[in-house]
């Protein structure tokens, strides 16, 4: 299966991506759940710990969650040209779950 790769993020831009976790295809509520998540390299080197938070409201909006970096200037200082790594991971009930990993590729800014 091929990685899903998301639109092109410009170094130093604000980092903002929204999903929606899915079990066998259906969205499933994250509800008494925690999730967490990183941007790596293709090695595992770690760029970024991200902010990650459920949307509040899991009856209307299931498996919807929101990633964001935790110090947001940090994205001045991503590799770039570069293809980083990124999954959710979901806690709860005793059990881990991960998403499928998808790619962010990260081009340089232009206007600095």
């Amino acid at each position: 299966m091929t990685a899903q790769t998301t639109p092109p993020f410009k170094r130093g831009d604000t980092f903002a991506l929204s999903g929606v976790y899915r079990i066998n295809g259906v969205a499933s509520q994250l509800t008494n759940q925690t999730i967490r998540s990183q941007l790596r390299t293709s090695v595992g080197g770690l760029v970024a710990n991200l902010s990650a938070a459920i949307d509040p409201d899991q009856t209307l909006n299931p498996g919807r969650f929101y990633l964001s970096l935790v110090d947001p200037a940090q994205s001045a200082t991503f590799p770039a040209p570069a293809n980083l790594y990124c999954d959710v991971e979901v806690h709860g009930g005793g059990t881990v779950r991960s998403t499928e990993t998808f790619i962010v590729p990260v081009v340089p800014d232009v206007s600095q």
